[in-house]
């Protein structure tokens, strides 16, 4: 069905929402049974199948005739097209509520002070402040620890591995300094120790104090010339390969490829805008806080390195990185990651490593997230786009509601 003919039909839909994502489809359901409520989305199906709600495919720039609406919600992944969204439902509008979804809360409090009836709420923010309250929350009395069921990997001494090309330019020059010694044992009638004495001052240019090849034959000048060639050449090759290898390691300690010496802190895995804001959150309320995540040149990491915040450059589905973070000392994990099987797999590994540890996981599929705590006793398990959508679903509830 058209967005056209619903949005000019009689019976237009009292809530409008433009944006078929994870938090749009759940505002859906809770506002279905109260209200009639439309999805719009550039896609010609929805990601779920409506239930006490319908979806339309449309334009989500313009929409007409939206003054007959109750409430209008933006609630795109994109901060840009919710602001878009909400500036064309003014243009046809200068009355119908404004809702809509901003990653960037200062933005949206200096939108509110220019749009009148608009409202907006940071769902990082929102579930931070959850995510955080989490740790704090009484453990039930039939919580137990989970059983450890396997053997962590052991902790096993980092190895310095030699850069393969270093060891070929080794052995190249290595090579070449027994074949030349050998020449010139024979060629030049030298014994074993002299012959290795001249050929390691030719190769170090240092030599002809003592021993020359003045009045040698022309091959032996000439293979001396390319000997010392090719050693001053090999020489810097080797001298540039270990600068680099140095270098890389020193910059993997600055960026986080180091182990954490800490205890009774929190680790958060995952440093993207909701990361972020969890990181700001356990700050604000003296917590000793270690990041991890997989990127070094993540987007928001230099923000977690100007507020102190070690961070550790790893995979966290893996032991290494959990141990390298502090694992076994940790008083809480959070992982807030995007995928849900990834958080999963890291609040299981943080329990093998420590069985006490609080672990606290953002979770889309509410279904999973409920199924959690009574199959794996992972009793905090939190949907973003949940906790979004209740919090809207609050907003629409509350402007409902008859005055007095």
């Amino acid at each position: 069905m058209s967005l056209e003919y619903l949005l000019n039909s009689a019976s237009v839909p009292e809530i409008v929402i433009f944006g078929a994502t994870h938090i749009g489809v759940r505002l859906a359901h809770r506002l279905a049974g109260r209200f009639t409520v439309l999805v719009v989305d550039r896609a010609p199906e929805p990601p779920e199948t409506p239930s006490g709600w319908r979806y339309a495919q449309g334009d989500l720039t313009t929409p007409p005739n939206i003054a007959r609406a109750r409430t209008v919600f933006a609630v795109t992944d994109e901060d840009k097209l919710n602001i878009r969204i909400a500036l064309a439902v003014r243009h046809e509008s200068k009355t119908a509520p404004i809702v809509i979804t901003l990653v960037q809360s200062r933005l949206g409090r200096k939108l509110a002070r220019h749009l009148d009836r608009f409202s907006f709420i940071s769902p990082p923010e929102l579930a931070a402040r959850r995510i955080v309250d989490a740790i704090y929350a009484p453990r039930p009395e039939s919580a137990a620890a989970a059983p450890v069921t396997g053997e962590p990997e052991p902790d096993l001494p980092r190895r310095w591995r030699v850069d393969r090309l270093i060891v070929r330019a080794l052995s190249i020059i290595a090579a070449m300094a027994a074949l030349s010694t050998i020449y010139f044992h024979f060629a030049e009638d030298l014994s074993w120790i002299d012959s290795i004495y001249f050929v390691v001052t030719m190769m170090a240019t240092v030599g002809f104090g003592d021993i020359s090849l003045r009045t040698s034959t022309t091959v032996s000048k000439l293979i001396g010339i390319l000997l010392m060639i090719a050693s001053v050449t090999n020489t810097a090759v080797i001298f540039a390969l270990v600068s680099d290898t140095l270098l890389r390691r020193r910059l993997a300690l600055t960026f986080g490829r180091r182990r954490v010496k800490q205890s009774g802190h929190v680790l958060v895995v995952g440093i993207g805008s909701v990361g972020l804001e969890v990181i700001e959150e356990l700050i604000k309320r003296g917590e000793r806080v270690v990041a991890v995540d997989t990127k070094a040149d993540g987007k928001y990491l230099p923000q977690v390195h100007a507020m102190g915040i070690p961070a550790v450059i790893g995979d966290a589905k893996y032991e290494r990185a959990l141990r390298d973070a502090g694992m076994p000392a940790a008083k809480a994990l959070i992982s807030v990651t995007s995928d849900d099987l990834t958080n999963l797999e890291i609040g299981l590994n943080a329990r093998l490593l420590n069985p006490e540890v609080r672990v606290v996981l953002r979770i889309y599929d509410p279904i999973l997230a409920l199924s959690l705590d009574e199959h794996l006793d992972i009793r905090f398990a939190f949907s973003m786009s949940s906790i979004a959508a209740g919090v809207l679903a609050q907003l629409a509830e509350d402007d409902a509601q008859p005055a007095g």
